[in-house]
């Protein structure tokens, strides 16, 4: 596979490197803004892109551009990656309201308790806004669209 041009790679392999160039563009991206490398955002599944949005929109430009809009292929890629992009996008709104209502219930409790502390961390959002999404999904198609022709 490795020694083999780009362009011939397995579906699977040119979604995988998508997946990780996308990681490693969203460690640049954060090291960038915060001033200081750090690893641990290779792991994040949150962030700007989207790693859902890159790796779904990847996988049907890949598998469109090798088999056609009317294949199987293509109709599955199509419909997983709308359900998944569709929970991702209305996750974040769902998320975004159960946050504020725990706000509201710590607020409303005495000063300095435990789960004051506690609770910060379940506030930190870990969802996508739309616009994470998007550029997720410009960034899957552009890398599945440059590997999703086959060589010859």
């Amino acid at each position: 596979m490795f020694g083999q041009p780009l362009l011939d790679w397995p579906v699977w392999a040119a979604v995988v490197t998508c997946g990780f160039t996308a990681q490693v563009f969203k460690l640049v991206v954060y090291s960038a803004a915060k001033g200081h490398f750090d690893l641990a955002i290779l792991t994040h599944g949150r962030g700007l892109p989207s790693l859902q949005a890159t790796i779904l929109t990847c996988l049907l430009a890949t598998v469109v551009m090798r088999s056609g809009w009317t294949s199987s292929q293509a109709a599955f890629a199509l419909v997983f990656a709308v359900i998944v992009i569709h929970d991702t996008v209305k996750l974040r709104r769902a998320a975004s309201r159960q946050r504020e209502m725990v706000y509201h219930l710590v607020a409303s409790l005495p000063e300095g308790g435990p789960l004051h502390r506690r609770v910060a961390d379940y506030l930190d959002p870990r969802t996508h806004p739309v616009s994470h999404v998007v550029v997720g999904m410009l960034f899957g198609a552009l890398f599945g669209l440059a590997f999703g022709l086959r060589s010859g």
